[in-house]
């Protein structure tokens, strides 16, 4: 019971954030998408800063202490997304966000059960019909 409340708590918190990440994006049309993306992560570095001076193992070891080249592609790759993610939003809504990941994770199956072996479950399944029908049920809502 302690598990679907905290999933229901993750899934609402998650929505917020998104409208308000979408208010931030649209209020100030004409600003720089580079500043913007400033401001949306300005908190994130404060509380990670926070993090790293109270840890441990940073203070022990060094900053960099383990990376390796698939490391610093992994940090490179999350930048980029981070970026394409507030060009989304700016430029479109929330909604094209939330289909754009399904849809990825979608793709991602797909790839996976023919080059690595992956076998898809029933619930892979229904869950696939169930993006494609909200995809569409959104899609026919925005003509009218």
């Amino acid at each position: 019971m302690a598990i679907l409340i905290s999933l229901q708590i993750m899934a609402l918190l998650s929505g917020l954030a998104g409208v308000y990440t979408e208010s931030i994006m649209k209020k100030r049309p004409l600003r720089n998408i580079n500043v913007q993306n400033f401001w949306l992560y300005f908190f994130r570095v404060i509380f990670n800063a926070v993090y790293i001076q109270y840890s441990d193992s940073v203070g022990n070891k060094g900053f960099f202490y383990g990376y390796s080249y698939f490391t610093v592609f992994i940090i490179l790759n999350h930048a980029l997304s981070g970026i394409l993610v507030t060009m989304v939003m700016k430029y479109a809504d929330n909604i094209v966000k939330v289909f754009s990941t399904s849809v990825a994770m979608l793709f991602l199956g797909v790839v996976s059960f023919i080059f690595f072996d992956f076998h898809l479950s029933l619930s892979f399944i229904l869950d696939t019909a169930l993006v494609i029908a909200s995809i569409y049920l959104h899609h026919v809502g925005k003509q009218r």
